[in-house]
């Protein structure tokens, strides 16, 4: 079973650009900030955040990875040499549920597991692409495994996927898994966490 490493992305308010210093989360492979506002920063949390599960529906999958993740998230937990607190839970996604799809169904198709498409392309693109406005999303995946409750035991015990899950910053979730008989691993599962506008 392949869990990669969590990857993480701030983006400032561009109107502090100038008055203050860039904070870079430290987690996983990486994290960059990005100062290109790509939706009008007028946008409310309300017309961005479309938690209101009735839009996408949650299968039975996503919600049994919503509620494993929140259960975790409820208790103080350490992640590799990083302690932190009980964290909010969080609330479902539609537009990180499709970026998460985007990308499952890529890596299953072209059977490869990389934060970075074949293209380059990383979560904040695919994140952009769904038009979710964001000031921080983080993305954890992992191939191979058969069920939800392996492939959040296997994120719990990795310190950079276990420090995205933990990540108070973000405050909603979506999550795709994607199949593929003919490749190496079989099944491709994709996870995008998000904090909007």
């Amino acid at each position: 079973m392949k869990n990669s490493a969590a990857n993480v992305t701030l983006k400032r308010p561009t109107h502090w650009a100038l008055f203050s210093l860039v904070t870079l989360m430290l987690i996983g492979s990486g994290t960059w900030a990005d100062d290109d506002s790509r939706a009008d920063s007028t946008n409310s949390d309300s017309t961005n955040s479309d938690s209101a599960n009735s839009e996408c529906g949650l299968t039975d999958q996503q919600q049994e990875m919503l509620t494993r993740v929140n259960e975790a998230r409820n208790n103080a937990r350490q992640c590799g040499d990083q302690s932190f607190p009980a964290a909010s839970p969080l609330t479902w996604s539609c537009k990180l549920e499709a970026a998460a799809a985007m990308h499952a169904n890529d890596m299953a198709k072209n059977d490869y597991v990389s934060h970075s498409d074949p293209d380059g392309a990383g979560v904040e693109q695919r994140v952009n692409q769904q038009e979710y406005a964001w000031q921080a999303v983080g993305e954890n995946i992992a191939a191979g495994h058969t069920s939800v409750a392996a492939v959040v035991n296997g994120w719990l015990e990795s310190p950079s996927h276990c420090s995205n899950m933990m990540n108070d910053t973000f405050t909603e979730m979506g999550m795709a898994k994607a199949d593929n008989a003919d490749s190496r691993y079989t099944t491709f599962w994709a996870q995008v966490l998000g904090h909007p506008r």
